[in-house]
């Protein structure tokens, strides 16, 4: 964060201050992890009040607090700024330290892949300079402002990765944000319980836009169902589309996926983008053809703040996968394990089954429930089994209560559902066994389902997935 003061804090914030000005370089809004002398922000929600936990987040260090009531702490004089609503406040201050580091910002987000995109940036954009990019899935309306809270004068770059489990959330985060390029990478069934339907999904993820100014830009998928809606309605700024599809101003060709699923391609770019037309072969280092489209869009992003062709060429053949995301280990010469295991939703799960399906040999697919899919979630894990079936794997085994439906779809070709993680490790070591080698297993689920169990269960029983089976430790492809 900036080094400021409760005074500049107390004015971006509208808020009161009791007690004496101080210095501050430190937020936080959890009193488990509290940096001594900071400013302490006390959120509420629906089952929880921080204003309980103000004793203690003094008695740990905190030097200031902002809260919604003036708390008394007998013994205590720590200054406090009162305001209306604190998380309101966070969003505030959030986007008053924006606007003063002022750096170059991309605002990026999509039903899956948006993870995926914010890492190829950082890997191009620190070419560049020093760069501040959304952790973990700091991505609501929480996590966005402490994500800008993080900036201070060195960063000339931020990427910030917006999330949504509701109408209006992207709209709120992105006016924070106020980015200089606005990313939707793409739209599919995604957190459907809170949206109604994929078309509220289009609706929710297209506020990005909200947050750019004339200057700005607009990158959408050029094959997305939506992309007659965005033509029309993104008119206050540039607008480009990406996608492998010559219409596009940002598109590939010469399309391949070496035998580890990674693919190289041709990406061009016409004079829309920077004024100069241009043209590089592109090596991946991530499995799935739906990289493709990940990194066009992060090119063009990382071009239109300044970076140069060849030095996003260079970074993107150095990327590596981050575990849980087509994290390849292969356990042996012949099998491997990939984990894909951090969440899911229709499309992402799509994208892996198309990955799976260019390996050769035996071909397993583990899946666990797709959450937040609403009313239609029977019918979206049909939709995966089928899918299955045209991708050309061998097995889908599923885990939960959900996917059952998908695997009963592919049952008879190699599909079983297990409500038991122990049963379901052995049937896959089971049908391992009985197989020729190579062996490719895949693992995907949503957050909720904890897939990252299979994955720990099947590296703790590696030497039993197949009698010729020799480990030789883990790498990514």
């Amino acid at each position: 964060m900036i080094k400021t003061d409760l005074q500049w804090i107390c004015r971006a914030v509208d808020g009161q201050l009791f007690g004496e000005n101080c210095t501050i370089t430190e937020v936080s809004t959890d009193t488990r992890n509290l940096p001594e002398g900071c400013l302490f922000i006390a959120l509420q929600g629906d089952n929880f009040d921080a204003h309980d936990f103000v004793a203690d987040a003094v008695a740990k260090g905190a030097k200031a607090l902002l809260v919604e009531r003036k708390v008394e702490l007998p013994g205590a004089q720590v200054p406090q700024i009162v305001v209306q609503n604190t998380r309101h406040a966070l969003g505030l201050l959030g986007a008053a330290v924006k606007a003063s580091v002022q750096p170059k910002t991309i605002a990026i987000t999509g039903s899956s892949g948006k993870t995926t995109v914010k890492e190829m940036l950082a890997a191009i954009l620190r070419t560049q300079g020093n760069v501040l990019a959304t952790a973990g899935n700091f991505n609501n309306d929480i996590g966005v402002p402490l994500t800008l809270l993080r900036l201070t004068p060195e960063h000339d770059l931020a990427i910030i990765e917006l999330g949504a489990n509701h109408q209006g959330e992207i709209g709120y985060t992105t006016r924070l944000t106020q980015p200089d390029v606005a990313i939707i990478n793409n739209v599919a069934p995604a957190h459907v319980e809170g949206f109604g339907s994929v078309h509220g999904v289009f609706r929710a993820k297209t506020e990005i836009f909200k947050g750019l100014n004339a200057d700005g830009l607009a990158l959408t998928p050029i094959r997305s169902e939506f992309a007659p809606c965005w033509q029309k309605q993104i008119t206050h700024c540039k607008h480009l589309t990406f996608g492998q599809d010559p219409a596009a101003p940002i598109y590939a060709t010469d399309v391949e996926v070496d035998a580890q699923g990674c693919a190289a391609f041709t990406v061009h770019l016409n004079e829309a983008l920077t004024g100069t037309a241009q043209s590089a072969e592109i090596k991946l280092n991530l499995p799935g053809l739906h990289n493709v489209d990940n990194a066009l869009v992060a090119i063009a992003a990382a071009l239109a703040v300044g970076c140069p062709l060849a030095d996003a060429q260079q970074a993107l053949a150095a990327l590596t996968p981050v575990p849980g995301r087509m994290h390849v280990l292969p356990l042996s010469t012949e099998i491997k394990l990939i984990d894909d295991s951090y969440n899911a939703n229709v499309g992402s799960v799509k994208a892996a089954l198309d990955m799976l399906g260019v390996y050769q040999g035996l071909r397993i697919m583990v899946l666990g429930d797709m959450g937040e899919l609403g009313e239609q979630a029977r019918q979206y894990h049909e939709e995966i089994g089928a899918y299955a079936i045209q991708a050309g794997i061998d097995n889908l085994f599923t885990l939960g209560v959900l996917s059952q439906s998908a695997s009963e779809v592919f049952n008879g070709r190699g599909g079983k559902h297990f409500s038991d993680l122990d049963a379901l490790v052995n049937e896959i070591i089971a049908t391992t066994q009985r197989a020729a080698t190579p062996i490719t297993i895949l693992v995907k689920g949503s957050r909720s389902a904890h897939m990252e169990r299979v994955i720990d269960a099947l590296k703790a029983r590696t030497d039993e997935l197949h009698p010729s089976l020799n480990a030789e430790g883990t790498q990514a492809c």
